[in-house]
């Protein structure tokens, strides 16, 4: 979708940020800007996954709405 000019945030843990970066990186997209979740949410309960998503919604809208060039030279390799 990024490709195709639709903003995309990869949302993942913070455990997993690196993986999250490889793979975005596979898929020819360095820069992809990725929110990160304070890790765990298997097992948690849904008022605790709702608190983290709470959390996380200013950074995944700030990315979805930040102008492209911006977020190449914020996100390009960083984990």
């Amino acid at each position: 979708m990024e490709n195709r000019g639709v903003p995309t945030v990869m949302v993942c843990t913070d455990e997993f940020s690196q993986l999250g970066r490889n793979e975005a990186e596979s898929l020819g997209l360095p820069y992809l800007p990725i929110a990160l979740v304070p890790h765990p949410l298997g097992g948690q309960k849904p008022d605790r996954i709702l608190e983290k998503a709470e959390k996380s919604i200013d950074q995944v809208v700030a990315i979805a709405t930040s102008p492209v060039p911006d977020l190449v030279e914020r996100f390009r390799g960083k984990v």
